[in-house]
This record gives structure tokens, sequence and C-alpha cells, in this order.
């Protein structure tokens, strides 16, 4: 009895070691293609995919940039409605461009990332960031309960290790983690995507991700702790001599530009902007490889135009080719990494059209909640908000997404399968100790009839042994019976 009391008291202290909310790690691999997963340096990532379900590829957000499409995966918003048109914007009020910032991620207040709505949502529930684009920042005058900022040069395996340790927590275990790593998009910027050292980030990060699948084993916690791998957007290839200059066609002192290629917002110095609107749509119509547009006339179906932030004019390379910013960008790759730029040398770019699968990122996704050796149609990315919130089993703020298009990620069950099982086991050792101790008592009760109706039989057949002891009784009983 009091080892069954021991393991069930032990049972529940360990419950206690992680979170009794539902639990989820969710990967970030910046500009990892759809396609790079099919590469032979992924046999983790094929292998693990396997273990769950999985997409194609995703249907990202424009502009396909880092910030943007973050930004989105968090909120589950288009960029024209969380504001971040771009990883900068131009503030015409304050006349000052905003890069990487508090402001740039605060269009809007009310707006709540995934990581501050769990925590939101109920007692003891925890978020953590591990250098996640946007997450460095306050929201709603809060930083998640764990945040590391973004430390490029920090080993990978520490941080894998630091993110299960956030779950681990005895007093505040983390059930939200958004972990994010910077590759390949840092070494295909820098030689393209065909490169070897391309090749090399790739695999790291195939390994990387079985470390995390080890690490979850060992600790017991694969059973317990959804997974979800996915990325921001893809990257091309670009060359030296597809670098537009627009400076060709319009005076470089009269206007200014935010963002990178192969999209800049293009802000006219005042009075000058039809004038250069009317410029750069000739000099587009003959060199062939960018579009301009007023940003009313921005394609709707980017989700884009209708934001204060988007600039009066906007040029978008064609895919493969780039704008004159990237001479000052290839320089600084170049001085990085000490080679030498040349008319062949090869240069990543993204934040093209996002319906070009060059620009498409990858999903996968394991776990108790997640259904196994599946296959899902590609959904969009702001589709991912409404399946974190399912798998942390709350409810969304506003968003964009669609909960049926990720539907079929989930098994029938969307919430924590932990507390269930602790009930049903506690429960049924509650009963097995009750059975216990209901037969412990009933047989102590059918013994202590017994001795009674032993001494009353033998007073009844040998009444001068009525000063005899139960014990002596009982023992010319069995004499008799034998």
């Amino acid at each position: 009895m009091f080892i069954l009391i021991y393991v069930l008291l032990t049972l529940f202290s360990l419950t206690k070691a992680i979170s009794e909310h539902p639990i989820l790690i969710v990967v970030s691999f910046d500009a990892f293609r759809y396609n790079y997963i099919e590469n032979k340096v992924t046999p983790n990532l094929l292998k693990l995919r396997e273990l769950g379900t999985y997409a194609d590829y995703i249907n990202n957000v424009f502009p396909t940039k880092t910030f943007t499409n973050h930004h989105s995966i968090a909120t589950g918003l288009y960029a024209e409605n969380h504001g971040v048109v771009g990883n900068e914007f131009y503030d015409k009020d304050k006349k000052q461009t905003f890069k990487i910032s508090y402001e740039l991620f605060h269009y809007d207040e009310t707006i709540i990332p995934i990581w501050r709505l769990n925590e939101l949502s109920g007692r003891n529930r925890y978020s953590g960031s591990m250098m996640w684009p946007g997450a460095s920042f306050e929201y709603q005058g809060k930083e998640p309960t764990y945040l590391q900022k973004f430390e490029p040069e920090s080993n990978w395996f520490k941080r894998v290790d630091t993110v299960l340790s956030w779950i681990e927590d005895p007093k505040k275990p983390a059930n939200l983690v958004m972990l994010y790593f910077e590759e390949p998009d840092v070494h295909g910027h820098a030689y393209g995507i065909k490169s070897t050292q391309v090749q090399d980030m790739i695999q790291r990060l195939d390994n990387i991700s079985m470390y995390l699948h080890e690490r979850l084993v060992a600790k017991e916690l694969v059973d317990k702790v959804n997974v979800i791998h996915l990325s921001d957007h893809g990257m091309v290839t670009v060359t030296p001599l597809k670098f537009i200059n627009l400076t060709n066609f319009v005076k470089a002192d009269t206007f200014k530009t935010a963002c990178t290629s192969p999209t800049l917002h293009i802000i006219p110095n005042d009075g000058l902007e039809e004038d250069i609107y009317q410029r750069l749509k000739n000099a587009s119509e003959e060199n062939g490889h960018f579009t301009v547009y007023k940003k009313d006339d921005i394609p709707s179906r980017w989700r884009f135009k209708n934001n204060p932030r988007v600039a009066p004019i906007y040029a978008v390379a064609n895919e493969g080719y780039a704008f004159h910013d990237m001479f000052k960008i290839s320089k600084y790759y170049a001085d990085k990494f000490g080679f030498e730029v040349t008319n062949t040398s090869e240069f990543g770019v993204h934040g093209y059209d996002n319906q070009l699968p060059s620009m498409h990122p990858f999903f996968m996704a394991r776990g108790p909640q997640i259904k196994v050796n599946h296959k899902v149609p590609p959904f969009n990315s702001v589709d991912l908000f409404s399946l974190f919130c399912a798998i942390l089993n709350i409810k969304p703020s506003r968003h964009d997404g669609s909960y049926s298009n990720i539907e079929g990620v989930l098994m029938g069950y969307h919430g924590s399968m932990l507390p269930i099982i602790v009930i049903i086991v506690g429960g049924v050792l509650l009963a097995l100790l009750f059975i216990i101790c209901i037969a412990a008592v009933t047989l102590l009760f059918i013994k202590r009839q017994q001795s009674i109706t032993t001494v009353a039989a033998l007073n009844k057949r040998f009444p001068q042994n009525l000063n005899h002891s139960g014990i002596e009784a009982q023992h010319l009983l069995e004499n008799v019976d034998a």
C-alpha cells in the first residue's frame, strides 16, 4: 500500500516538471526553400517528416522578406494589416527610416503575436523566444517570459538546450517557444543558392533538427511536445550584371528609398511624384526587367497596398534581377567573407512575388497532436496562427487566416493529452488503492468472524476448555477436523 501511494505521488510530482498546458516549439530556418529538403544532405529532415505531417510548400505573404513573413507567421495577418511592409519603412511624418526597431513591429498596438496571446490565455502559460524576429520588443507592455535576443554567432546546440531548459523549468515551464536560425539566409545572400556554403548550412540545419528530436526522446518529452519546422521565404541567385541602377533614369537626389532589392519603396521629393513615376514607368517598359506601381495600382492579391507605410511609388524587380542597392550589399558580403566581386559573382535575393515557386517556404510538424505520416495541401502562412492556437488550446485573436486550411494537420483532439493521461493513470491507481484497502478490511473482518465462530464451536464441544486460549481452541478444532 505504501509503495502504491509513493508511486502515485511521484507520478503527480513528475507531471509538474513540464507545463500542464499543450506544448509547442516553432522552429524557423530563414530562407529555407521548399525544395531544399529534397537534397541528399537532409536525410534527418526526411526521416522526421515521416513522423508527422507536411506540405509541399507554404504560400507566404508579400513581400517575401524576413521580418514581414515572420510577423505574419506570429500574428496571422497580412503585411497591410500588421504594418511590417518590409525589412524597413519610411515614416513620412517623422521623415525617418526605421529598420529593425520597436516602431517597425508596432504599426498597430492592438496586434497580439502568438507568444503574447499564449501568456494572456490563462494561468501558468509561459512563452519563450530564441532570437525570433520581432519578439525582442514588448507587446502590450510585456516581453515573453523567456527571451534571448539575436546573437548570430551563438552556438546552435546551445540554443536547443536553452529552449529545452525553458520547457523543463520547475517554476515557470514554457509551453510555447519560438526558435529561430538565421541560416541558410546569410550564406545564401553571400554566395547564391547553388553554392557549397549553402549546402553546408542546409546539412547543419538537418543535423540540428535531429539533435532537437534526440534530446526530446532522451528527456522523454517526444510524446508531450509538438514541433513545427518551417521557413519564411525562399531565395534565387542574382549576378551583378542583373543589377538595375534606377539612378540611370531618375536623379539620385530627387528621391529616397526604403527596404532592399528586389522591392523598393520610392519616396519622391515634394512635387516630383508624377515626374519620377513617369520616368521610372518608361524605363521599366524599355528595360523590361522591373515593374513600377503607383500605390493604388499595386496588385490587390498581395494584401499589401492598403497601409500608410507603403510609399507613393513602389518598384519590384523581375525574378533574378535586383536594383542598385545591391552594389552596396554585395560589397558588404565580399568584405564580410573575404572574396572579390566580379560580374559572375552570385548573390542570393528574395522578396519577389509570393506566387513564384522560388519564394515558397517549407513546412513539417510532428507531436502528440499531429497526424503521423500524413501530407496536406499547401496552405497560407497566415493560417499558421490558427494552427498554433489549436495546438495550444487557446482562442485566436483577430487574424487573416483560416482554420479549415490547417485542420487536416491535427489529430481529432487538439488539446494536450498529458492531463488526460495523468487523470486516467491517477484514477486507475486510486481505484486500485481503494480496492486493496477494501480487500484488506474485508479479510480482517472475515478472519475475525472465523475466530469468533471457532471459539464458539469449541466451547460447545469441549466445555472443559473454556479457559483455554483461542489459539489452543483452534488447534483442537484442527485435530478434530483432521
